[in-house]
């Protein structure tokens, strides 16, 4: 394995690339990172398998034997996305943390993309779109594809408002003072750590920049792409907005309340309409499908309702 020996002031940038049990997936971001114009960057790759039985250790040791790039490997044996990513940030050395994850493939100048959006908008926060790519295919497929990717249609490079998920963002960390530890360990069964970080990044006033040209594709497996799936995953993702007023100090009880209201009249919007497409056939189920569960999210955002979808409930599925 390759040691830098690079101090934190002169490794410029760290890449973050946690992995679970995705050997090809892992395989296919280690080698969309080769053609990153990295070269002539102080670089480095972390790569954090969050698998007890270090299942990545031996690939990713002999790619780093044979690779321009800087890679170094750690394990944190507890699952959970949210450890991963801290273990990751505790070892990087990096000004800027850029995030890959292991179901991603980068595209051509994404890291440069990345940057240059960066330094040019003093941005603490940039992110990029998340072309989906699916296994399978089905008569939902155009509605999948939307559903998976993160496309910001109509979005121009600048300044934003809103944040998106951690897979293809950049952090400047000069611009930022990241909270201890940055990601919450209590959401490494239920997902939603990135959303908790970057609440508490934007609450310091920081700028927030959308990188057009920073493309990944996302693999989806055929697993996620199905009715069942979508209806965790779009719950999970609805309790965010709610829980991030619950998290907040002080507590947001009148954010809680607006999250929860719009989150009742969104299910009972979409529910029936989810439920009449699904009869008749309709490939739009899928869209009022997720827009249904997103509300029952934003209503039962709280305690045992929170759908486990990683760290131990995965490493038991």
């Amino acid at each position: 394995m390759k040691n830098s020996t690079k101090s934190k002031s002169t490794t410029n940038l760290s890449i973050i690339l946690p992995t679970f049990r995705r050997p090809e997936g892992l395989k296919t971001a280690l080698q969309s990172l080769e053609h990153q114009n990295l070269a002539n960057m102080s670089h480095e790759i972390i790569v954090v398998d969050n698998d007890p039985e270090v299942s990545a250790k031996t690939y990713v040791s002999q790619y780093a034997k044979t690779s321009s790039l800087n890679i170094k490997y750690y394990n944190d044996p507890n699952p959970g996305v949210a450890n991963a990513r801290n273990t990751a940030l505790n070892a990087a050395s990096g000004r800027y943390l850029v995030f890959l994850d292991d179901d991603q493939e980068a595209l051509e100048n994404w890291v440069q993309e990345l940057l240059e959006t960066a330094q040019k908008y003093k941005a603490a926060l940039v992110f990029g779109p998340c072309i989906a790519k699916l296994a399978t295919h089905s008569k939902y497929q155009a509605y999948y594809k939307n559903y998976f990717s993160r496309l910001g249609a109509g979005m121009q490079t600048g300044l934003i408002k809103d944040v998106f998920g951690c897979g293809n963002s950049l952090i400047d960390t000069e611009l930022c003072k990241l909270p201890s530890p940055p990601f919450d360990p209590n959401t490494n069964e239920t997902g939603g750590e990135d959303d908790l970080l970057y609440a508490a990044l934007t609450a310091q006033g920081v700028n927030i920049a959308w990188a057009k040209a920073a493309k990944v594709y996302e693999h989806v497996p055929s697993d996620r792409s199905t009715p069942r799936y979508i209806k965790k995953r779009s719950f999970a993702f609805g309790q965010s907005p709610s829980e991030q007023c619950a998290e907040s100090t002080p507590r947001d009880n009148l954010g809680i309340m607006k999250w929860m209201s719009i989150g009742v009249m969104q299910y009972m919007v979409f529910r029936p309409i989810s439920i009449l497409t699904k009869l008749l056939g309709h490939p739009s189920y899928i869209n009022y499908l997720a827009k249904a569960y997103e509300g029952a999210g934003k209503v039962l955002w709280f305690g045992r309702f929170s759908p486990k979808l990683y760290g131990e409930a995965a490493l038991k599925d």
